[in-house]
């Protein structure tokens, strides 16, 4: 038996800031998405895979486009032509509504509801499969959903589908121990756009978001072959991302102008325009305290930026970031004051009540709610006092 677990397609991702990019390029970044889902229905043809697992924000958006819903319906027909099943739950994106879908997708197809049910299926092996699943029926879910599983059934191999973080309790929260108390052979997860194997016996696996939405999705993305036989699962990463996020830097001294800049920064891209991977690189330069004025003038106007946005190269430059450093004897005396305050200030609380209206948007909650987004603040609130203050 074979399948695929694939989550996170997020078909019709509005890339942003991408608006210096060619207007070819540009396009292609919007179709990249689209672009990484060909590559799984692909890999489920070619390696004649009984069904596929599609755990959740297969959409962007609840509000999915009539082009996106076409497309996986011509998709899984395909699947069908080919005796390949589906199974789909819907996360907190494109969460399950009755009258989700206007295009009726092949019978070929299980949308899970939004309550816990169990599919059966036989896989070309024989082998008698039930998957379990729930579809979010709403944009947060702070129940325990996995209390719904049912204990593993009299199957030859049971599958739980979760769209869910670890003890996150916007998000079906859920603790591996959890889950390996239902008895199930594999969980494919969802959520969490970063691929990790949470447990091997059973397989409890994430396997990422298939293409890189932002520069904080760095790496290869793709989704995972699971071959089942003589009772052994084996999984295989299969990449799918057209676009690569990746962060680097140079360090600035003293002598730099805006012309040895534009080496150092053509060095650092030449070293990834050697492979065939399509890098869009974010850049910090860090050491920026010993630029001049004009200089710094420059990269904050994007100038530097701009310039590498015309190059043939097919590693894109997407952002310039500076980072200023303390002089060191000041170091020790400013970390004392910085200590003192900081606890008040960063509060996670008070930056959600700042203004009720643009937190209740979805995309600046989830990027609020984000574990690392106090530290991140921090570090630009550093790098912004170090700037000011520089010679002080």
């Amino acid at each position: 038996m074979k399948f695929i677990h694939a989550a996170d397609l997020h078909l019709d991702t509005p890339f942003v800031s991408i608006s210096n990019f060619s207007n070819s390029l540009q396009e292609e970044l919007k179709k990249s998405t689209y672009t990484a889902a060909d590559k799984v229905f692909e890999t489920a043809v070619t390696e004649e895979v009984d069904f596929v697992i599609l755990a959740g924000d297969t959409y962007d958006n609840t509000e999915r486009t009539l082009s996106a819903q076409i497309y996986l319906q011509g998709q899984f027909e395909r699947l069908r032509e080919h005796g390949i099943k589906v199974y789909l739950v819907y996360g907190n994106h494109d969460y399950y509504r009755n009258d989700f879908s206007v295009i009726k997708m092949p019978d070929n197809v299980t949308i899970f509801g939004d309550e816990v049910t169990t599919s059966e299926m036989t896989a070309s092996d024989g082998q008698h499969v039930g998957i379990t699943g729930f579809s979010y029926y709403q944009n947060h879910i702070s129940d325990d959903m996995v209390a719904n599983y049912s204990a593993r059934g009299n199957y030859d191999y049971q599958i739980g589908i979760l769209h869910a973080g670890i003890g996150d309790g916007n998000y079906a929260p859920f603790t591996v121990n959890e889950l390996l108390t239902k008895g199930y052979d594999y969980w494919a997860l969802g959520h969490i756009h970063k691929r990790e194997i949470l447990h091997k016996n059973p397989m409890i696996i994430y396997a990422g978001d298939t293409q890189g939405r932002n520069q904080n999705e760095l790496g290869t993305k793709g989704f995972y072959l699971v071959n089942v036989e003589n009772g052994m699962t084996n999984t295989k990463f299969v990449p799918s991302s057209i676009f690569v996020w990746k962060s680097t830097g140079i360090t600035a001294d003293e002598s730099d102008t805006i012309d040895s800049l534009f080496d150092k920064i053509t060095d650092v891209l030449a070293k990834y325009d050697e492979t065939e991977v399509k890098y869009l690189i974010t850049l910090t330069i860090n050491g920026a305290q010993h630029l001049g004025e004009n200089v710094i003038r420059s990269i904050e106007r994007n100038e530097l930026l701009n310039h590498f946005s015309v190059t043939d190269s097919h590693t894109i430059l997407y952002k310039i970031y500076t980072k200023f450093d303390r002089n060191p004897q000041l170091i020790g005396i400013d970390q004392k004051y910085w200590d003192e305050s900081s606890k008040d200030i960063f509060d996670l609380n008070d930056v959600k009540d700042m203004d009720n209206r643009l937190f209740g948007e979805e995309v600046i909650r989830q990027h609020i709610d984000n574990p690392k987004f106090i530290e991140h603040i921090k570090e630009l609130t550093k790098n912004t006092i170090n700037k000011k203050y520089i010679g002080d």
